[in-house]
């Protein structure tokens, strides 16, 4: 019984920063921007597919958990990011389409934030108070309630 190789076709993605990555086109095709690119620009398809909103180092982030298959490989992942680059990763999935991991930084965000304080989630997303310390002070004692049991903030 003879097996037969078969052979996988590549394209090649352009990163903002110039970097070149040879994907499988399956792969590729994941991102519904590149397939979209792909799909409008056949008579091109030997040219790399431009990426202006994604830079090499997110993009292999994304190569990297695609030839791993465990969510434990996700969590470490998101874990070893901090805030900006779980934020780059949000954008370049995004940008890319790529509605899978998109679902899956979002909910690590959301892990993230979760049972935290105010200040901590204003600091995550670049959140300037605007409440005078009077204003603030009230709405704490109206709401007691939501800052009971509160995780300590990271740093």
């Amino acid at each position: 019984m003879s097996v037969m190789a078969t052979e996988t076709n590549k394209i090649t993605l352009l990163t903002a920063d110039e970097e070149e990555f040879v994907v499988d086109e399956a792969i590729a095709m994941e991102f519904g921007t590149v397939k979209t690119y792909y799909e409008d620009n056949l008579d091109s398809c030997d040219e790399a597919i431009p990426l202006p909103n994604v830079t090499s180092k997110y993009l292999a982030k994304y190569e990297e958990e695609e030839d791993e298959e465990a969510k434990a490989f996700d969590e470490a992942l998101f874990n070893t990011l901090d805030n900006e680059g779980m934020k780059q990763m949000i954008m370049a999935a995004n940008y890319l389409d790529a509605k899978d991991l998109l679902e899956m930084l979002t909910q690590a965000v959301a892990d993230r934030i979760k049972n935290k304080s105010v200040e901590y989630v204003r600091k995550v997303f670049g959140i300037e108070n605007d409440y005078t310390p009077e204003e603030e002070a009230e709405l704490r004692k109206q709401n007691e309630w939501a800052f009971e049991d509160l995780d300590p903030d990271d740093n």
